[in-house]
C-alpha cells in the first residue's frame, strides 16, 4: 500500500468501505425483514390462538365437534390447531392434522403457567401455545403455521441481494473513480505547472480564480506566495553576490597589489608598516561592506516585528550619545531638541539604526567646529525627526541617488570620507518598514536636511 498513489489509495479504500456499507446493509435488509415477518406470523398466530381459545370456551359442550374454522375464517394458510387434554396423560380432543415435529411433551405441558401463550419455533413451523382450564379440567390449545413460503421469500431476497449488490458496487466503483480523478485533477495541474518553474526562473506563478471556498485555490495562492518568498530570497542572494562582488573587488586588488610591491625586494620597518596599514583599513572596509550587506540580506528584516509601542525621544537621546564620541573627532556638536515625548508603533533596534546611519552622515560630512541639529517634534499630523548638518551639502543632479547601494557623489560621497555606501539605502528600507518616508533638502556648501516622517 505504501507504494502506491494516493488515487489508488483512496480508490482501494473506497472500494472497501462500500462493500463494508453494502454488505452490512443487505445483512440488516436481510435480518430486520425477517424478524419483522416473524412478528407479524407470531402476531397473527396470537389472534387465532385467542380466537380459538374463544370458540373452545363458546362451545365447551361440544369440544369433539367441529368448531375450528379459523383457517377459512382468517384466510391464513396453512393453520394448524389442536386441542389438547392434560392430566395424568395427553389426549388429543380436537383439531386439524397436526405437524409431526411437535411431540407431546407431558412435563413441558405441565410446566406451562394459565392463560399465558408461548411460542416455538424451529427450521420450518412457527408454534403458539396456552393452558387454559374449562370444568376444572386442564386444556392446552396449540396452533401452529408453516412458514416455508417466508422462507422461499427470503431465499428469493438473498439471491436479488447477491445479484444486486455486485451492480451497485460496481457503479459505486465507476463513480468513486470518477471522483476521485475530477478531484485529484486540478493538483494534476498544479505538478504540471510546477515542473516548469525552476530556480532560474521563478517569475512564473500558478493561475487563481480568487475563490476564498475552494480549497484547491487556496493552495494554489499559497504556492504562489511561497514562490514569491522563495524569488525574494533568491533575488536576495543574487543581489548580495552582485553586490559583494562588485564592492569587494577594489579593495581586495589593493591588498593584492600592497603585498606584493611589499614582497618585491627587502624593505625597511616603516615601509612595512605603511603596508599593514594600508591593508588593514581595506579590510576593516570589507568588514563593514560585508556586514552592511548581510543587515540588508536578513530574512528576519520584515514587518513581522514592526508592531510594538516605541518612544522617538528615546531613540534620538541614545542615538546622540553613541555618536557624541564620532562627533568629537571633528570638532562638531551635536544639538537635540525634543518638544515633547513622541511615539509610534515600530521596532526600536532598527530605527536606531537608520536614525545613527542618517546623523553619521551629516557628521561626516559637516565642516569642522560645525554643529548637527536632531530635532522630534509634530507638524501637520505627521511624526518627524530632523536632522540637519551645516557641511558640503549634495547636487541635485544627485540628489535622487543617493539611497542607491554602493552610490557617492563626487563631492560628497567619496570613499575616503568614510562609510560603504549602503548606510542611506538600510535606513530607507527601515523607515518605508515603519509605514514612513525620507525627505531630503540640500545646498551646495550650505548643507543638508533629512526629515524622517512617521504616520501619528
Amino acid at each position: 500500500m505504501n507504494n502506491l498513489s494516493i488515487k489508488k489509495k483512496l480508490l482501494i479504500y473506497n472500494i472497501l468501505i462500500q462493500i463494508i456499507i453494502l454488505g452490512v446493509f443487505s445483512f440488516s435488509l436481510y435480518k430486520t425483514l425477517e424478524i419483522s415477518s416473524l412478528d407479524k406470523i407470531k402476531s397473527t398466530l396470537k389472534i387465532v390462538l385467542l380466537d380459538v381459545v374463544d370458540d373452545i370456551i363458546d362451545h365447551k359442550d361440544q369440544l369433539t365437534q367441529d368448531i375450528f374454522h379459523e383457517e377459512i375464517e382468517y384466510k391464513f394458510k396453512p393453520l394448524f390447531i389442536r386441542l389438547l387434554q392434560v392430566d395424568e396423560k395427553v389426549t388429543k380432543i380436537n383439531g386439524t392434522k397436526f405437524p409431526d415435529i411437535f411431540k407431546y411433551d407431558i412435563n413441558k405441558l405441565h410446566s406451562l403457567k394459565k392463560d399465558i401463550i408461548y411460542f416455538e419455533r424451529n427450521d420450518t413451523y412457527v408454534l403458539s401455545k396456552m393452558k387454559i382450564t374449562l370444568d376444572e379440567k386442564t386444556y392446552v390449545v396449540e396452533v401452529a403455521t408453516d412458514y416455508r413460503v417466508l422462507n422461499s421469500t427470503f431465499e428469493n431476497l438473498f439471491y436479488i441481494l447477491i445479484f444486486i449488490v455486485p451492480i451497485i458496487l460496481i457503479f459505486s466503483i465507476i463513480g468513486g473513480y470518477f471522483l476521485i480523478h475530477k478531484s485529484f485533477l486540478p493538483i494534476e495541474n498544479i505538478l504540471i505547472s510546477l515542473k516548469d518553474i525552476s530556480a532560474k526562473d521563478l517569475s512564473k506563478r500558478l493561475e487563481i480564480n480568487n475563490n476564498k471556498k475552494d480549497e484547491i485555490d487556496l493552495l494554489r495562492q499559497e504556492i504562489n506566495n511561497l514562490l514569491s518568498r522563495l524569488d525574494n530570497s533568491f533575488e536576495k542572494i543574487s543581489q548580495f553576490s552582485s553586490d559583494a562582488s562588485h564592492e569587494l573587488k577594489t579593495p581586495l586588488t589593493i591588498i593584492r597589489g600592497e603585498i606584493e610591491i611589499a614582497l618585491r625586494k627587502d624593505r625597511d620597518k616603516d615601509d612595512y608598516k605603511k603596508t599593514l596599514s594600508t591593508c588593514l583599513d581595506e579590510i576593516l572596509s570589507i568588514q563593514e561592506t560585508v556586514n552592511d550587506l548581510l543587515f540588508l540580506a536578513k530574512n528576519e528584516f520584515s514587518t513581522e516585528n514592526i508592531d510594538t509601542v516605541i518612544y522617538l525621544d528615546e531613540i534620538s537621546i541614545d542615538s546622540k550619545k553613541e555618536l557624541e564620541n564620532f562627533a568629537k573627532m571633528k570638532d562638531i556638536q551635536l544639538i537635540l531638541e525634543i518638544n515633547e515625548p513622541l511615539e509610534i508603533k515600530g521596532e526600536a533596534k532598527l530605527l536606531k539604526i537608520a536614525l545613527k546611519n542618517i546623523i553619521k552622515n551629516a557628521i561626516i560630512f559637516s565642516h569642522d567646529k560645525s554643529k548637527v541639529l536632531i530635532k522630534n517634534y509634530i507638524l501637520n499630523d505627521k511624526i518627524i525627526i530632523e536632522v540637519e548638518d551645516f557641511g558640503i551639502g549634495i547636487d541635485k543632479n544627485n540628489l535622487k541617488m543617493i539611497f542607491e547601494k554602493f552610490y557617492r557623489v563626487d563631492k560628497s560621497r567619496n570613499k575616503h570620507s568614510g562609510g560603504t555606501g549602503l548606510g542611506l539605502s538600510i535606513s530607507e528600507k527601515i523607515i518605508s518598514l515603519h509605514n514612513g518616508k525620507i525627505e531630503v533638502e540640500s545646498t551646495e556648501n550650505k548643507g543638508t536636511k533629512f526629515k524622517l516622517l512617521f504616520h501619528r
